[in-house]
């Protein structure tokens, strides 16, 4: 990938402005792309979320911990320093590059902004404090800057018990998260805990119980500041320092904004806070938070990344390299590069230093992540044990050594530190499965790595809720009576009773929970959720292998046309409509459920598309037509224009192309199944019940959104009716039906009176006759008006009736009538003439 200054756009701002919705939308108006992120769990929910936008085999996930690569993927989520660096794409991403000036990870960041390249584009998102460092690098770069769509202010100190809920209290260490937690479920009944430790797992579940507010509370440490969006209107600080791994310090103005960035979500306006404990803070800093204007970033890390796998020497000398601009901060004693300064001098692994390709392997070795963050021996001596295994083993490690290692943390009967102790080593052993074919059998134990993880945070999940959130459920605190939940979870006709008790009822893929079950515990919820899940995963089975033909729309006319159109399994709702593309492609998408797996709502939704697009196949026949090569340009102008606008346009548009038309034209437009009638080219198969109703759904999910009336439409198959509705005149073309003076009537039958009064005239003016009312169904008034839009003229004689003529012209008994002013003469009343032909005319009725 090219280092040219070419090309490169930064998209800067505070939180909560949108820059990664705009990157992502960015993203895929290229064929392919890479986006990286800097923690799994962004990169997970961006997946998920560019899965459900274009399919499962387009999109990949790399991270450190986890793979997915789909042969045919165009688009990579990654963690930053997964991403990829030998696929060639159009578009690269890299987001928060101000973590470039981190001492940890900041070399990682520098290398990716340095030396990854988009064939057309690359994006850089990050805080505002980084531009002068990009311009200094690339001179040329584009930079769009976003302000906050919220304003973030200060509040005086706070005691935990003033908080108002929706509220995140920050701490820096484990012992004061866990100390404050106990005080918040004693002053406020529950919180959730997000620790940066815990694993994504984990930590989704905790940000689950906060965010579907089964607690109103959240305390966490500053692993919160990035990559998670929520519903926090404030943020308190425990504390204004912590210890980074060196030593204690103060928080730096932009750190402690990035954290306070998170209160207020969208337009919703947030504050932050610190407690009495914590100290005071500097005006001066609460004012570049609250305007969020901090000091520049003068320098990020960097070190050489091409390195020297020769020799010992050769290797050491290349990490030495020093950066040749003084932006660069030259990155010393990283944690990878200090565990290969310790066991290149250890005696067993030296000896074995022999080749260019045990070097290398020794640097993959000291690159595995120290997920338990020990520091320490212990540390070292894993990786030394996993290398000489690697040696001794030809390149593998046995199965039996890592079977072992793994067994004794498959066991979840331990407090909460041990739990977390255990996933953080799970995690080493998952790391190593996705990342390094050191392992015969990879697939094996990339699952059962990823078990065990999962099985251990579910249980510090579980762990975490019971000891934070004070729960009363008489039914769990001794749960080892039941050997099941469903023993004493009961499902009769989709409602859940919880003993005598109802929990809620089943509708759809959804749980719809009884107002009286927030008096129940976290724990009991989670349990009785689990069962449901299961009996909603049978339902989805039963869905997923039922008959296209069991999915329908509802009562179409009993909605209003602003919201939205739902679709139905049986008579339960299950999913609904979004606007596509273009009218004739709306989306199916399964409606949100927490019991919907990220695959099973795919999967539905899946099916729902298929269904849809059978329908509109199946019944709205020529609109999905593609016209055929052999048509001439001229029918296929008519036939575009009629496909176009739901299979009717006027005549008038081609009246020229009619005039020279030939039968076999004719009969090209005849088996596109179009019709051409005096005003209107309309298709008689689209004027049916069903395609009427789908034509008119299809209208209202494209343009309805604003409108605050229920659908009109035709009840019982009439042709004509009345609505006072006030609705664009596209949507009556859109079920084929004409709107004057709102009377309504269809096409194809007013087609039918419009050619009748065209026989009529041949002989000369005619009367109004039920001939003209009756197939319509319209009274007098109507049918004048109606004749009227045909360009015909009327006059009123005896009994009311109204005799119609053509007449273009003004009558010269008008200008003469003109003159006098005194009398007050009907202009559509003839006065009676014994010898005119109309008196005649009247005689004979």
């Amino acid at each position: 990938m090219s280092n040219k200054d070419e090309n490169l756009l930064a998209i800067l701002g505070p939180t909560n402005t949108g820059k990664t919705y705009t990157a992502f939308e960015k993203l895929f108006s290229y064929s392919t792309g890479i986006f990286g992120f800097p923690l799994r769990l962004l990169a997970r929910e961006n997946y998920d979320k560019a899965v459900k936008r274009i399919g499962l085999n387009n999109v990949a996930l790399i991270t450190g911990e986890e793979k997915i690569l789909p042969k045919e993927a165009k688009y990579f989520f990654c963690t930053v320093e997964s991403m990829p660096k030998n696929i060639s794409v159009d578009c690269i991403i890299i987001d928060e590059v101000q973590l470039a000036a981190d001492y940890e990870r900041g070399h990682i960041f520098t290398d990716r902004i340095l030396n990854l390249r988009g064939n057309f584009i690359t994006i850089f998102l990050g805080s505002l404090n980084i531009e002068k460092i990009l311009k200094k690098i690339y001179p040329n770069i584009i930079i769009e800057k976003k302000k906050r769509f919220s304003q973030l202010s200060f509040l005086r100190k706070q005691n935990f018990s003033k908080l108002e809920p929706r509220s995140a209290i920050i701490a820096f260490n484990i012992n004061k998260v866990y100390e404050i937690a106990e005080n918040i479920r004693t002053h406020k009944g529950g919180t959730a805990v997000v620790l940066g430790s815990l694993s994504p797992r984990t930590r989704n579940a905790q940000v689950e119980v906060y965010e579907n507010k089964n607690v109103d509370y959240l305390v966490a440490t500053d692993a919160i500041g990035m990559g998670l969006n929520l519903n926090i209107n404030h943020i308190s600080f425990s504390a204004l320092e912590k210890f980074d791994g060196r030593y204690n310090r103060n928080l730096a103005p932009n750190e402690l904004g990035q954290i306070a960035g998170r209160a207020g979500r969208y337009k919703q306006d947030g504050t932050f806070s610190h407690t009495k404990e914590a100290g005071n803070l500097d005006p001066l800093i609460i004012q570049q938070i609250e305007t969020h204007n901090f000091d520049n970033i003068q320098k990020i890390y960097w070190r050489n990344s091409d390195l020297d796998f020769n020799s010992i020497d050769a290797l050491l000398s290349s990490l030495k390299k020093y950066p040749i601009h003084n932006y660069f901060i030259h990155k010393k004693n990283a944690l990878d590069e200090l565990n290969l300064r310790n066991l290149i001098n250890d005696s067993e692994v030296k000896k074995l230093l022999i080749s260019k390709k045990n070097l290398k392997l020794l640097w993959e070795v000291c690159q595995v992540p120290d997920f338990e963050k020990l520091f320490n021996d212990s540390y070292l001596l894993l990786l030394k044990d996993i290398y000489l295994i690697l040696i001794n083993n030809k390149y593998n490690i046995p199965e039996e050594w890592i079977d072992k290692k793994i067994g004794k943390l498959n066991n979840f009967g331990v407090g909460i530190p041990e739990l977390s102790i255990k996933i953080s080593q799970i995690r080493t052993w998952t790391y190593i499965s996705n990342n390094h074919n050191w392992l015969k059998n990879t697939y094996y134990w990339k699952e059962k790595t990823q078990q065990i993880e999962n099985e251990l945070s579910d249980q510090l999940h579980n762990s975490l809720t019971k000891k934070f959130i004070d729960y009363s459920s008489k039914f769990f605190i001794r749960q080892e009576k039941f050997q099941n939940i469903q023993d004493i979870l009961k499902k009769n006709n989709n409602e859940i009773f919880l003993d005598d008790n109802k929990y809620g009822v089943i509708k759809g893929f959804d749980l719809i929970e009884g107002k009286k079950i927030f008096s129940q515990s976290l724990f009991s919820i989670s349990n009785i959720k689990k069962t449901v899940r299961n009996m909603i995963n049978e339902k989805v089975d039963s869905f997923l292998s039922a008959p296209l033909d069991s999915i329908k729309f509802g009562d179409i006319s009993n909605s209003k046309i602003k919201d939205e159109t739902f679709i139905y399994w049986g008579d339960e709702s299950i999913g609904k409509l979004k606007k596509g593309k273009s009218i004739y492609r709306p989306i199916a998408e399964a409606l949100n459920s927490e019991y919907l797996s990220s695959e099973n709502k795919l999967l539905i939704s899946a099916k729902l598309q298929k269904w849809l697009e059978n329908e509109i196949n199946d019944n709205l026949y020529p609109l999905n037509k593609n016209l055929d090569e052999g048509i001439n340009s001229e029918i296929r102008a008519i036939a575009f224009n009629c496909i176009e606008n739901f299979g009717n346009y006027p005549v008038e548009k081609f009246k020229g192309i009619l005039k020279g038309i030939t039968q076999d034209s004719k009969l090209q437009l005849t088996k596109l199944g179009i019709r051409i009638g005096a005003k209107y080219f309309f298709t008689p198969s689209l004027l049916k019940k069903k395609p009427l109703e789908i034509c008119a759904i299809l209208w209202k999910t494209f343009y309805g959104k604003d409108i605050d009336n229920y659908l009109p439409l035709p009840q019982n198959g009439r042709v004509s009716f009345t609505s006072e509705i006030k609705i664009p005149d596209h949507y009556w073309k859109s079920i084929g039906y004409i709107n004057i003076k709102n009377f309504l009537f269809r096409i194809d039958v007013f087609e039918k009176i419009f050619f009748l009064a065209r026989q009529k005239i041949k002989k000369g003016p005619f009367l109004e006759s039920s001939d003209l009312m009756n197939p319509i169904g319209c009274n007098s008034e109507q049918l004048k008006d109606i004749m009227k839009f045909c360009g015909y003229d009327y006059v009123t004689i005896s009994d009311e009736k109204k005799l119609f003529f053509l007449n273009n012209k003004k009558k010269e008994t008008k200008k003469n009538n003109s003159k006098n002013k005194n009398k007050k003469n009907n202009d559509n009343t003839l006065k009676k003439d014994p010898n005119s032909p109309f008196a005649v005319l009247e005689k004979l009725l």
